[in-house]
This record gives structure tokens, sequence and C-alpha cells, in this order.
């Protein structure tokens, strides 16, 4: 039988984990945006008839919208008064969700340059890359979004105990 316990992490570990997927979400779209674009021959700059061209930017500004408003419903859901742990673990996946909801736009993108030729479709997901980097998870940026307390931020600095 497998042993369900979970693994006790620290803090640091948390903010490299959420660090590392947040790394490797970026690093897929680069690498098939490139391999995208060395293997794919004609490529263009012309606006097409193809419905691409609508269905992408309407679906980068649908993913950015839903992502954030989501981002920030699940966030506002975590109760203030669970542990550390519980509000880490409601945070990455809020996080996940929020990334999910960009990388799909981004890789449709990818898909319609594959498609058509046109670099339109790259700089859309160029430009959702970039939004993602933004995005970057830090301790900061968790202590504000979670609206941690001073033992609370004196604990994800690992000076706390190990939860």
């Amino acid at each position: 039988m497998i042993n369900k316990q979970s693994v006790v992490q620290n803090p640091n570990t948390f903010v490299k984990t959420i660090s590392i997927i947040h790394l490797a979400l970026i690093a897929g779209q680069i690498i098939f945006a490139a391999a995208a674009f060395m293997t794919t021959k004609n490529h263009t700059t012309s606006k097409s008839d193809d419905v691409f061209i609508y269905v992408a930017p309407i679906m980068a500004l649908s993913g950015f919208a839903i992502s954030n408003i989501l981002f920030k419903t699940l966030v506002n859901k975590i109760d203030g008064q669970s542990p550390l742990k519980t509000k880490l673990a409601a945070y990455q996946s809020a996080l996940i969700v929020r990334f999910a909801l960009l990388e799909g736009p981004s890789l449709f993108a990818i898909v319609s340059f594959m498609l058509t030729g046109n670099l339109i479709f790259l700089g859309i997901s160029g430009a959702i890359i970039a939004y993602f980097i933004y995005l970057r998870p830090t301790k900061q940026k968790i202590e504000d979004d979670l609206n941690l307390g001073y033992e609370e931020k004196a604990e994800l600095d690992g000076a706390g105990k190990v939860y």
C-alpha cells in the first residue's frame, strides 16, 4: 500500500515549487513557439480570411480577463483563519488555474501560426508569455495576495516553524 501521508515542506520549498511550475509552463510555451517557427515554412504578416484571426485574439483577451477574475475570486475565498499550509495549498490551486487559463490561448495561437504561417499569432502568444513572466510568483506577491499577518510572513520567510 502506498503511504498517502502528506509531504512536510517548509514555506521556502513552497515558493520554489510554484516557481518551478511557473518556469516549466513558460519554457513549454517558448519551446513550442520556437519549434513551430522553425518548422513552419511560409511566414507572413498579412491579414487573412481565416477564422483564427478573430478567434485567437478573443481567446487571449478572454483568458486574460477570466484568469484574473477567477484568480481573485479563488484567493478571496481563502479563509483568513486557516493555517498557513491550507492557505498556501489553496493559493497554489488558484495560481495553477490562472496559469492554465493563460496557457491555453497561448498554445492555441501557436497552433494557429503553425496552420496559417501568420506571425501575428506568434505575437499574440508572445504577449501572453510576457504577461506570464510578469506573473512570476514571489514571496512578496504571496504575502500581498493572501494578506498574511506578521507571524505568517515570518513563517513564510523560514523564521517560523516547519508546517
